[in-house]
């Protein structure tokens, strides 16, 4: 196990919705005497409640005991042991890079970055120094995500035929909090796009199926809204005897959330409308699992948690796998919009 001492300094770098997200659940899960810190290049976002809601009374000192840098030199200056990435993806190449440099481990929110430009460096200071990395691939850590995972894995629905993965969600209604039109996900400058923002169903068929061969892709800026960037579309993994088709849209108005899984020898299928998942081995009874009560939170708990108190060095190797994985695979589905082919899968 990378962590053979308990953690005493904790950097986050941004703190945002997701940032705030982290950091309490981190504060729950780790000792009184852990002292967190942390870089804000703004304060755009305000204190927020564990749903989302504006707590205007509270503040990150009062609640966190939380100290703040003005400059990202000097918060690694203080030597944190972990480090919490959660800025604008255009913006983790930097403190990703500063962290490994400081001997800090690190967690980041995905995608790892906008693109794999400096990754070859990054992962040789992470391995080499043996340094704890988690992306946040957090749907990993869903029981019945997991469970349909082992599934397929185990055999129990033979040989993959075709999948289908499927997000639908809205922008402007993700944070009432603030103006949608600045938020990450639509800004070109952010490392914003449907590709990036909704990157979970590429992992998750990478969990599922492994590295696919190429990568046919289509889409654009198909909502009503003109965004600079892509808020739909259509792609399919293309694997040997089998392909995924992925379908990714976060300017509809009717969110939806789903897998469907078919095999030589059954189907699974999982909706997140009531949580619930659908293992069908033919010959046999299916079988109906749910979760109602599981939340978004309860991933993210879930893997702190994981983080916290079982990691492993091949957990580290397979989580910087993820991460170059799932850019990959953006940038090949990138190059078949423009190209109108499909295109090969490639590292940097």
């Amino acid at each position: 196990m990378f962590f053979k001492v308990r953690l005493s300094k904790v950097l986050f770098i941004g703190l945002g919705g997701a940032g705030q997200r982290h950091l309490r659940i981190f504060r729950q899960l780790l000792p009184e005497s852990t002292a967190f810190s942390a870089y804000r290049s703004s304060s755009a976002t305000p204190f927020l409640r564990s749903d989302f809601s504006v707590d205007e009374h509270s503040t990150f000192e009062s609640v966190y005991r939380l100290k703040t840098f003005d400059s990202l030199e000097s918060a690694f200056a203080s030597s944190p042991d972990l480090t919490v990435i959660a800025t604008p993806t255009a913006f983790h190449r930097e403190p990703m890079l500063m962290a490994m440099e400081a001997g800090s481990g690190v967690v980041v929110e995905k995608p790892w970055a906008e693109n794999l430009e400096g990754f070859k460096t990054f992962k040789a200071g992470m391995m080499a120094k043996h340094l704890p990395f988690l992306i946040s691939f957090q749907r990993r850590f869903h029981p019945l995500i997991a469970q349909a995972c082992q599934a397929v894995k185990s055999g129990l629905i033979g040989r993959p035929i075709a999948a289908s993965f499927s997000v639908y969600s809205n922008v402007p209604s993700w944070h009432q909090y603030e103006d949608w039109r600045n938020l990450y996900a639509v800004r070109q400058d952010f490392g914003g796009g449907v590709l990036l923002t909704e990157i979970h169903e590429l992992d998750l068929a990478y969990w599922f199926f492994g590295l696919p061969d190429a990568v046919f892709c289509v889409g654009g800026n198909r909502g009503i809204e003109k965004l600079g960037v892509e808020d739909t579309v259509q792609m399919t993994l293309l694997y040997q005897n089998f392909s995924v088709h992925i379908s990714l849209c976060f300017m509809h108005k009717k969110t939806s959330r789903r897998f469907h899984i078919a095999g030589t020898e059954g189907n699974i299928v999982w909706d997140e409308d009531g949580n619930k998942l659908a293992v069908t081995p033919f010959g046999d009874t299916p079988k109906i699992f749910a979760e109602p009560a599981y939340t978004n939170d309860s991933m993210f708990r879930a893997q702190a948690n994981y983080f916290l108190n079982s990691w492993k060095e091949s957990d580290t190797i397979e989580s910087l796998r993820a991460a170059e994985v799932s850019l990959a695979i953006v940038d090949a589905a990138k190059r078949s919009i423009r190209s109108r082919r499909a295109e090969n899968v490639v590292f940097e």
